[in-house]
């Protein structure tokens, strides 16, 4: 007699080998990306700097000495167009590497997910609070809060609208893309973890705001280690770009009564 065939209309399991690995980039793979973005990124500001005095000097060739020139660093429309000019190349950029990664997808490489409610409102909580500690610190300490930077920016930008999408757009999506975002994810997977990933993007996000005083320094240092840790809770960068976002509206909106008080 002829063995029964059992037919199944189950379809057999993928083995492992055959499943798609290695969706995020490695830690080195992730340095070496990040600073080729951040290159990118003030090759960017360079090149709109560049222009815009050479522009400047152009059509007004006798208002300008070396001290003129260096002011230019904090002028508010030059700080715009470049923040804007540069946030859009260095997104473009982790938009490529993270596309030329096999298997990756932007939204879940990023962390582009929607905000569980209860632990959004619990950060949002958290950044409130840093944000009164932060505005009642320089009372308490007699600390001057003020750098100059933020309110000479605002004083001669001849854009005003310019400057609050470049500060509350542009800044936020490009820097919570790079900090909290690619460079975060590819630490978190390396082998320093979550905890030194959140430590070591804190650190970098920092340096790069240099133009502030030292408790501003400190004050973007500590938000970042706040940020880092609520990119971990809630598992999406939304969270931590739209925190973002309202930090630097309500620092505007602080700007201006200080210029205006």
């Amino acid at each position: 007699m002829e063995p029964e065939i059992i037919q199944s209309n189950r379809i057999p399991p993928v083995p492992e080998a055959a499943k798609p690995k290695g969706k995020i980039w490695g830690g080195w793979p992730t340095v070496g990306f990040s600073l080729v973005i951040f290159t990118v990124y003030f090759i960017a500001q360079t090149v709109v700097a560049v222009v815009f005095v050479f522009n400047r000097l152009i059509s007004n060739p006798g208002a300008f000495d070396t001290q003129a020139i260096l002011e230019l660093a904090t002028n508010g429309d030059l700080v715009s167009i470049a923040t804007i000019v540069s946030a859009v190349f260095g997104l473009g950029f982790i938009v490529l590497f993270i596309k030329i990664r096999k298997g990756a997808g932007l939204c879940d490489y990023l962390g582009l997910a929607s905000i569980p409610k209860k632990a959004f409102l619990i950060s949002a909580a958290v950044v409130v609070v840093l944000l009164l500690i932060s505005s009642f610190l320089p009372e308490v300490w007699n600390i001057s809060e003020d750098d100059g930077f933020t309110s000479n920016a605002y004083q001669t930008a001849t854009w005003p609208v310019l400057l609050w999408v470049a500060v509350a757009v542009f800044a936020p999506l490009f820097e919570e893309a790079f900090f909290r975002g690619f460079l975060f994810v590819g630490l978190k997977e390396s082998r320093l973890g979550a905890a030194w990933a959140v430590v070591f993007t804190s650190l970098f996000w920092a340096l790069l705001h240099i133009q502030y005083s030292t408790y501003g320094i400190v004050t973007v240092l500590v938000l970042g280690i706040a940020l880092g840790i609520i990119r971990l809770v809630t598992k999406s960068l939304w969270s931590t770009i739209i925190l973002h976002s309202l930090w630097n509206i309500v620092a505007m909106v602080g700007t201006i009564l200080y210029v205006n008080g």
